[in-house]
């Protein structure tokens, strides 16, 4: 899965997820905002959806749902600033490495366009970064 918004000259890739991972605009749901974001499968999956409201209820029917929930939040967030830090104290070559490192599957299942987008560069400078770290 694949999240993204458009600006007037290109499409941001905030992240794509592998198998197994939570996607969504966690703004959106917690504080009712309207998405910035647009999330497309890349792959054929199984995707489970929930309505605002059924979120907002489950800690009726789960009681452990709040402690839970603060550790979804504090994952996403902690999440959110590693991203910031890569991006902030990384060359691109290293944050390249990192996700080859991380995430090698993606590079065979993901469009490179994107790949770069996530990384914070031109489709142009992962080409030559690629070719480099190949060679």
């Amino acid at each position: 899965m694949r999240i993204y918004t458009s600006t007037a000259d290109k499409e941001v890739t905030q992240w794509i997820s592998s198998p197994g991972y939570f996607i969504t605009d966690l703004a959106g749901i917690i504080f009712n905002k309207p998405s910035r974001w647009n999330i497309v499968a890349l792959a054929d999956c199984e995707c489970y959806t929930i309505h605002r409201d059924d979120y907002n209820n489950i800690g009726n029917i789960i009681p452990q749902w709040h402690y839970l929930e603060k550790l979804f939040i504090a994952k996403c967030f902690n999440s959110l600033e590693d991203r910031v830090f890569t991006l902030l104290s990384m060359s691109a070559e290293d944050r390249y490495k990192q996700l080859l490192q991380s995430n090698r599957e993606l590079f065979n299942q993901v469009p490179l366009q994107y790949l770069a987008s996530m990384l914070g560069m031109t489709p142009e400078t992962l080409s030559r970064l690629r070719k480099k770290v190949l060679e």
